[in-house]
């Protein structure tokens, strides 16, 4: 059962031994997967939708894994059990992710690794981790049909991150970092030529426009000089 590359990403980032939790696990590929390659211990396999995790005990019960793959109805965080070291919440908006983290915050400094994937407002979600002095302890991006960014942190305390990490990450050498700026440039030039001026949102895409610029012009030139 081969993992898409997004889901191969997150895969990538939990550590072996862990005890995981998959929250939102539409088809338990995800917790599958971290179990038959030995990654993990045990898995908790979460959904607060019946149809989704009636699938996912299917498959589980396929592949054999009923005794290490435990399959949970949930919303969020609440019923995921005392052991688990590791969560993932990916495939999902920012404020469905802030919300599922803020609504059992006092439980996340028990976690060793929390692993993120918002499909919109990424910088809102490394803003929300700075806000809070978490650690981003690992970064990636991904080209599957769209671009993805997968966050790796742990509550670990760490200073505020400056303006240009919230925006644009720890991994601004990556090979695919320019390729996808490139391609939300387009986006947002494509916004303001739509967009009237006098919109109250116009002052503020030109802004991102001209610091997305800024930040490819200075790649290119790194590059040129390498």
């Amino acid at each position: 059962m081969a993992l898409s590359k997004r889901l191969f990403a997150i895969f990538s980032m939990v550590e072996k031994g862990s005890v995981a939790a998959d929250i939102g696990c539409d088809h338990g590929l995800l917790s599958i997967a971290l179990i038959k390659e030995g990654i993990c211990s045990h898995v908790y396999a979460c959904d607060l939708r019946k149809g989704p995790l009636d699938r996912a005990k299917q498959a589980i019960e396929c592949a054999n894994l009923s005794e290490q793959i435990t399959p949970i109805l949930s919303d969020g965080l609440q019923l995921v059990p005392q052991d688990c070291d590791t969560i993932i919440i990916a495939g999902m908006g920012f404020e469905t992710i802030q919300g599922i983290l803020e609504r059992d915050f006092a439980r996340l400094s028990s976690f060793q690794r929390i692993i993120v994937q918002s499909n919109r407002h990424v910088d809102e979600l490394r803003r929300w981790i700075s806000d809070h002095h978490f650690t981003i302890l690992q970064e990636d991006i991904i080209e599957e049909d769209h671009f993805y960014e997968v966050i790796c942190f742990s509550t670990q305390w760490h200073e505020a991150y400056d303006e240009d990490t919230v925006l644009f990450g720890i991994q601004q050498k990556h090979a695919l970092f320019v390729p996808y700026w490139k391609q939300r440039l387009a986006k947002i030039e494509g916004i303001l030529t739509q967009l009237p001026k006098q919109d109250s949102s116009y002052a503020q895409f030109t802004q991102l426009y001209k610091r997305i610029a800024a930040k490819l012009k200075e790649c290119t030139s790194i590059e040129d000089h390498t």
